[in-house]
């Protein structure tokens, strides 16, 4: 319908601003819109985004504070466990020394057992040894002695002729 008529710049603002009246009560009414919109909807809304913004934050420092924290914590663990790793480390150490002590010492006891064993060992030896030859002298002695009495079919005095026979024996030793 505009197509086919011709083009009247008046009509075309009457057409737009039907009436400047209705114009000026539209802008009134936007502008109260405007107003209520902000006193009821966009200041309670920036006044809670400023409330969450300050709650972000807030909850920001307040990791950060807890991060801060943690890593302190963290480094003292961190400490104290490299500390307890060289305590436990210096235990191992004195518990392998203080074990290899005591093994030295058992072994040097139980060397000074054996000796002793040795020792005495040797000595018993030695005495039943005496002893075997004590006991063989004597019956080589009484068995040369009866020998002696059957051969020569006359007594001599035991006494002398033991000291014969334990000067033979000592000579064959």
């Amino acid at each position: 319908m505009l197509l086919s008529s011709t083009v009247n710049p008046a009509e075309i603002i009457n057409q737009l601003f039907p009436n400047l009246w209705v114009f000026i009560a539209h802008v009134i009414a936007t502008i109260i819109l405007l107003i209520l919109l902000s006193k009821w909807v966009y200041n309670p809304f920036r006044k809670a985004m400023r409330a969450r913004r300050q709650k972000i934050q807030e909850m920001i420092t307040d990791a950060a504070d807890k991060q801060t924290k943690a890593t302190i914590k963290e480094k003292t663990a961190l400490e104290m466990l490299t500390t307890a790793k060289v305590d436990a480390s210096s235990i191992i150490s004195e518990a392998h020394a203080e074990a290899e002590a005591k093994k030295h010492n058992l072994l040097d006891e139980t060397k000074k057992e054996i000796v002793h064993l040795n020792e005495q060992a040797r000595k018993e030896l030695a005495k039943e040894k005496e002893q075997y030859q004590d006991d063989i002298r004597k019956a080589i002695i009484n068995t040369a002695f009866d020998a002696a009495e059957h051969l020569l079919e006359k007594e001599i005095s035991k006494e002398k002729h033991q000291k014969i026979i334990e000067d033979f024996i000592d000579n064959l030793n």
